[in-house]
């Protein structure tokens, strides 16, 4: 058993996907909508794969893997705080700060240096797209439910977590590779229970406001790590990981608009728009990977 659980592949797809779909059907039957207690459990199972893959926190960080699980801490204590009368506003600007301050702490070192090469001019693009991303989707103000809102912010922070899974293991940089991996595993199982059960004519239970926060700033600042730290990274992949959120927002409303009769296939046809820079930043990714950085492989 210690075996089996050792096994990458289990601890990296197998195991969070099958956790992911657990917790949508526990959400499904057990909790109220978008339940604070659903938040903290997201919140436990996101720190679990933090620990698994990134080992205990280190005080003081000082590797920047070692600040990514104090980022999840600050992450899940925003995603949290109690939604606020003020709306969107207040929750746009917490993002920004929260997503700004996270790319400063990352790359400090490489920000005092003050050379702005490809690799740095790509990190501030995935920094400023992380951002606006963020700062959108989290301060977007509730709407008439249409059947894909609920996959729309899950539906991002999974194929931005893939996209950048494939882009960081492509550029040598294994281990966020696999945290981002085991983040798309996740919410990749959420979203095919939810999926089932909007096929038995039901509708998806809501993640939650703060959970969506939570998951997107844990993505995106790992994203922002190997932009700023994985050399072997390809640029253009690591932008086209960061617009899924985007791509998101776009969609609120024009699906319902244009495919009012195909209620069963909207939250597939959304997720696959959603997914298309990734799809994109995977191709990318492969095609001009360098030399020994696939996979580890010389």
């Amino acid at each position: 058993m210690s075996a089996l659980l050792g096994n990458p592949m289990i601890t990296t797809a197998a195991l969070p996907l099958l956790l992911g779909i657990a917790l949508g059907l526990f959400a499904r039957f057990a909790l109220p909508a978008a339940s604070p207690v659903l938040t903290l459990i997201w919140a436990a199972l996101l720190l679990f794969f933090y620990w698994d893959t990134l080992g205990p926190p280190a005080l003081p960080p000082v590797a920047a893997s070692q600040k990514l699980i104090y980022l999840a801490f600050a992450g899940i204590i925003i995603g949290l705080l109690p939604e606020r009368p003020a709306g969107g506003r207040a929750a746009s600007a917490l993002a920004i700060v929260a997503v700004a301050a996270a790319f400063l702490w990352l790359g400090w070192r490489r920000i005092a240096v003050g050379s702005l090469d490809l690799q740095m001019i790509a990190a501030i693009a995935v920094g400023l797209l992380a951002l606006v991303g963020a700062a959108i989707v989290t301060g977007k103000q509730p709407t008439s439910s249409s059947v894909e809102e609920p996959f729309l912010a899950p539906a991002a922070v999974m194929s931005l977590s893939l996209a950048g899974a494939i882009v960081s293991v492509l550029g040598a940089s294994i281990v966020t590779g696999q945290l981002l991996g085991s983040l798309a595993a996740l919410i990749g199982g959420w979203c095919l229970a939810q999926y089932l059960a909007t096929l038995r004519g039901g509708s998806a239970a809501s993640a939650g406001r703060g959970t969506e926060f939570l998951l997107l700033y844990a993505a995106a600042t790992v994203l922002i790590q190997v932009a700023l730290l994985a050399p072997k990274a390809n640029p253009v992949a690591l932008v086209l990981s960061s617009l899924p959120p985007l791509v998101a927002v776009l969609l609120r409303g024009p699906l319902r608009f244009l495919l009012p009769g195909a209620r069963p296939l909207r939250p597939l046809i959304a997720g696959i728009l959603i997914a298309l820079p990734a799809m994109l930043a995977i191709l990318t990714a492969i095609v001009w990977a360098p030399h020994g950085a696939a996979l580890g492989f010389s």
